[in-house]
């Protein structure tokens, strides 16, 4: 027995021993690679962004998946994990046993990366459509006159477009009720009118349409002019918008409108049929107290139009709605390399739960190789925790600021709007502890439709079903407050795939999402600060709830206009101003951003400040104090370049789109930001006055 111990305790030594090794290892590769990217030979104080980034470079395949910056890149390693998987999947003769949703994933991409599609799949469909007849079917020969269609069901065709994601004669959108967070509702607006954004659009627009009648089965030149006349109809419906004075085309889906119930639309817009029209697409479950913000400037000219237009153009135009909404035959000269990218974009956003659940299996597999049992476990604990660590440490801050002086009311309000955030991550459920639907009326995110080789067939039922998920979330909260069940829906709703690499803070949910495809190197490395990688993207979102749109929401994300008084808002501004200052360009459209930036890493590096200490009080070593210290400027220089090294590459459309950009160049999101740092400067001993240590600095909290 004393033998056995011995042997036991030397193996769980040599193990301790090995993987102490390994993480050394993978924290060397970790570091090899950070200290890679730096240009050593550019001067830390005049441009940080350079020397951090200088020498960053991404390889050709991955830029074949759509790598231009760090951030990208992540997406790109992302699709580059299922690619991989799946193409092995197709290779395999006999395919190993795998879950039904992995075998449905793979056989959708399959079906996209086949692209063998055809139109009549889609008209199809719509002649499926209950007590709908389409004028152009009804023709009996190519000669017959272009007038037939005067009893076209215009009301229920539209209904069975939107029934597929579909736009028609308008858009109906479901998202959160900004005036009640919780409760999903209808927005009613105007379509989108991209082909006609030019003249080079409208030309290519138009000979697109030619094309599918063309395949409808028309003549050359019946096809040509029926393609124009369907352009000029397009035309007289943008026109509609284009001629609304209290709004831009541009900016419409952003206007907040008041709520209307349906019946009182039913009233304002009688001609528009939406009792109809909304009986058909909610199969007779069209309550009349549902909730509507409609765009009425457009609905009311669109009743206009709808008077004199002409009923065949008006069905034809409808009828290529549905081919037009998913790209039929728009992607057959791309390369495969971009085919893959669109197949797995398709894949992530009609598929994007089973997508996470394949990409987390894949994760565990390699975390499992290499000895992490419970990745899942591990990853869930270090994310919360880093978030709770991010409130304690800016319910700190919001604590000692002067912008709640003699104000304890609003500085409550404060502390309890970032007590109440919460942190959604669609992945966090484990997909090896997931029940599967009990019945197969759940239309839910687990369920397995069956799918064809067919991918038209495939795309189609698809968005069926993602339409059916998004009218149960309306029709399951009609009157507030809205009674949200373990099986609610409501999740749906928020992005999840793992091809989402941009978290974000929802204002009316008071709540910072995270999309699990940010979950992986670099910013998780454990060579380097976890606050400046994922640290930081939690940190930008949460103050994102106190900037100038984030201060007009409530803890329970409500609207709430007034709830700081005067003085506070007169304070917070004095102190904002300054991200309007001469080094910011574009400042007064980037102004939310440029404060998310810096505040942001002003909260992240706090925290890290303040969890450092505790582990320095924790194994105090008196004689051991001064190279605390040296460890200490040590660390700050390695978060700092964690930190600008999230910005490495160039932003899309950076040269293309200045003046309407949200975000500033990655470049001034690096220099600006660490500019306001004395700790930077500190750490990297830069002179006062030097381009990265201003003499004015911009600080809120």
């Amino acid at each position: 027995m004393a033998r056995q111990r011995i042997f036991r305790w030397l193996y769980l030594f040599i193990c301790m021993i090995a993987c102490q090794a390994e993480t050394k290892s993978d924290n060397n590769n970790c570091q090899q690679q950070i200290d890679d990217q730096l240009d050593t030979s550019k001067a830390q104080c005049e441009n940080f962004y350079e020397y951090a980034c200088g020498n960053w470079y991404v390889s050709r395949e991955l830029r074949t998946l759509g790598a231009y910056d760090m951030r990208t890149q992540m997406r790109a390693l992302n699709r580059q994990l299922i690619v991989r998987y799946f193409e092995r999947q197709q290779l395999q003769e006999n395919p190993a046993e795998k879950p039904d949703e992995h075998q449905q994933l793979v056989k959708f991409y399959a079906s996209c990366l086949a692209g063998r599609q055809s139109l009549r799949v889609y008209t199809d469909a719509l002649k499926q459509l209950p007590l709908i007849e389409w004028p152009i079917f009804l023709l009996a020969n190519q000669s017959s006159t272009l007038s037939t269609g005067n009893h076209f069901d215009w009301a229920r065709a539209n209904a069975g477009l939107r029934g597929y994601g579909a736009q028609g004669l308008w858009r109906l959108v479901v998202q959160a009720n900004w005036q009640a967070s919780e409760q999903q509702i209808l927005y009613m607006l105007a379509p989108t009118f991209d082909r006609l954004s030019d003249e080079e659009s409208e030309f290519l627009h138009q000979r697109y349409l030619k094309y599918l009648l063309l395949e409808l089965g028309l003549k050359v030149r019946r096809a040509a002019s029926l393609a124009e006349q369907l352009v000029n109809f397009e035309r007289q419906l943008r026109r509609l918008v284009l001629d609304n004075n209290d709004q831009t085309e541009a900016d419409q889906s952003l206007v907040l409108r008041e709520p209307q119930m349906l019946r009182q639309l039913l009233i304002q817009l009688p001609q528009l049929r939406l009792q109809e029209y909304f009986d058909s697409l909610l199969e007779q479950q069209a309550h009349g107290e549902i909730l509507i913000v409609a765009d009425m400037h457009y609905l009311k000219g669109l009743q206009r139009l709808l008077r004199s237009a002409d009923q065949f153009i008006m069905s034809t135009w409808m009828l290529l709605q549905l081919p037009i909404h998913f790209e039929l035959h728009s992607h057959e000269d791309a390369t495969l390399s971009q085919q893959r990218m669109q197949c797995l974009d398709k894949v992530n956003h009609l598929l994007p739960r089973q997508l996470a659940h394949l990409q987390y299996s894949l994760y565990h597999q390699e975390l499992k190789a290499d000895g992490v049992e419970d990745a899942h476990a591990v990853m869930m604990h270090r994310v919360q925790q880093l978030f709770i660590n991010l409130k304690l440490q800016f319910e700190r801050l919001l604590n000692e600021t002067t912008i709640f002086d003699r104000d304890l009311v609003t500085q409550n309000r404060a502390r309890d709007k970032l007590r109440a955030m919460r942190l959604i991550q669609p992945w966090s459920e484990d997909p090896r502890h997931r029940v599967p639907p009990s019945s197969s009326a759940d239309t839910g995110g687990s369920h397995f439709l069956p799918l064809s080789s067919n991918y038209d067939e495939n795309l189609l039922s698809l968005s069926k079903r993602e339409t059916l998920l998004q009218f149960r979330e309306v029709l399951d909260c009609v009157h507030l407050p809205c009674i949200v069940s373990s099986s609610s829906t409501s999740a749906n709703s928020i992005s999840s795939g793992p091809l989402d690499v941009n978290a974000y803070y929802r204002l009316s949910l008071n709540a910072i999402v995270l999309p699990m495809g940010l979950l992986r190197s670099p910013l998780i490395d454990n060579c380097a600060p976890i606050d400046a990688g994922l640290g930081y993207i939690l940190a930008h979102e949460m103050i994102h709830a106190f900037d100038y749109d984030g201060i007009n929401y409530d803890a329970d994300g409500s609207l709430a206009n007034g709830q700081w008084p005067a003085r506070a808002i007169i304070r917070f501004g004095l102190r904002a101003g300054c991200y309007l200052g001469t080094r910011y360009s574009n400042a007064t459209l980037t102004i939310n951003e440029n404060i998310a930036d810096s505040e942001g890493l002003r909260l992240a590096f706090e925290t890290y400040r303040h969890r450092y200490q505790q582990l320095v009080e924790q194994q105090q070593q008196g004689q051991q104090q001064k190279n605390q210290f040296a460890s200490t400027t040590f660390l700050d220089q390695k978060f700092f370049i964690k930190f600008a090294q999230n910005w490495c590459g160039q932003a899309a459309g950076s040269s293309s789109s200045i003046g309407t950009q949200l975000h500033a160049s990655h470049r001034e999101r690096v220099n600006n930001v660490l500019g306001n740092f004395p700790e930077f400067a500190e750490a990297f001993q830069c002179k006062v006055g030097s381009a990265m240590d201003p003499r004015d600095k911009c600080r809120i909290w």
